[in-house]
């Protein structure tokens, strides 16, 4: 019990050094763009660009825009999805590498990190993972006064255990070797459970924040630490030997892919909504 609870204090830490990284980075990164942002050439194609089309006609290439996108970053997540799993299920490509790198992982592992990346798994598990979706989703549907986070978030989340499970039971790939496993993982391995879903769940927490904050810096934060978890979260699944790079990188693949679908069908929906009214 105790070792449960060191794990998660340490769980919690390394989430805080994730967002702290991520607004250093987005600080310093924020006066060149918004130098960049105030150059007159930038200034001067804006207003060309709003002078050169009506309010009606912005809005519906805007839409347009927005779900030709949408369709064109499904599509391409989906073609990069169906590439790795061809390698997959015919072991090659990606997936040639794959015994070697665990392998590799394996024989040069440090014990100092052993622990700090159990704790960075964690953070993509369903426990932590979970709560931190729910408590964004009440704080915002609190806040707005609307059901919108709540079936955001349950079609986010609900969507993509369900595509993973789907996917793991008609695949079955077995996981690598137990001696090569730091932790105990059951079920199968392509694609990452913990990568697909912490995509997703990371995500979903900065769309959520996002709603209720005008703060450039805190948009650009949590988006930042979101994606810096995604990638901390599935580089843990293979140093801990529980699963193949071709499983993280499928499982990311997949988040991304089920994501577009979400926002474009999200703001599409939005669209829809202020053109009625």
């Amino acid at each position: 019990m105790a070792l449960v609870h060191w794990t998660l204090l340490m769980s919690l830490v390394m989430a805080a050094q994730v967002v702290a990284f991520a607004f250093v980075l987005v600080s310093s990164v924020r006066p060149a763009v918004a130098r960049l942002s105030g150059a007159s050439w930038v200034r001067a194609a804006g207003e060309r660009g709003r002078a050169g089309v009506s309010w009606l006609s912005l809005r519906v290439a805007a839409e347009a825009l927005i779900l030709t996108a949408g369709a064109g970053a499904v599509l391409v997540g989906a073609m990069m999805f169906t590439e790795i799993l061809d390698g997959v299920t015919d072991g090659d490509d990606i997936a040639a590498i794959d015994e070697p790198a665990v392998g590799w992982l394996v024989e040069h592992r440090v014990p100092a990190l052993n622990r700090v990346q159990i704790a960075i798994t964690d953070l993509g598990g369903s426990l932590l993972l979970t709560l931190g979706v729910v408590v964004a989703t009440v704080l915002v549907a609190r806040s707005r006064k609307s059901w919108t986070p709540v079936w955001l978030s349950l079609t986010g989340l609900g969507g993509i255990q369900i595509l993973v499970n789907v996917i793991k039971l008609l695949i079955g790939r077995q996981r690598p070797n137990p001696p090569a496993q730091l932790v105990t993982a059951t079920g199968y391995s392509f694609p990452s459970g913990h990568s697909a879903t912490s995509l997703v769940g990371f995500a979903l927490i900065a769309w959520l924040l996002c709603m209720v904050t005008r703060s450039a810096t805190a948009k650009a934060t949590a988006w930042t630490a979101g994606a810096v978890g995604t990638v901390a979260v599935g580089l843990s699944r293979i140093y801990l030997g529980v699963h193949y790079p071709s499983d993280v990188l499928g499982g990311w693949t997949l988040g991304l892919t089920w994501l577009a679908v979400l926002g474009t069908a999200a703001i599409a929906w939005r669209y829809r909504i202020r053109a009625r009214d």
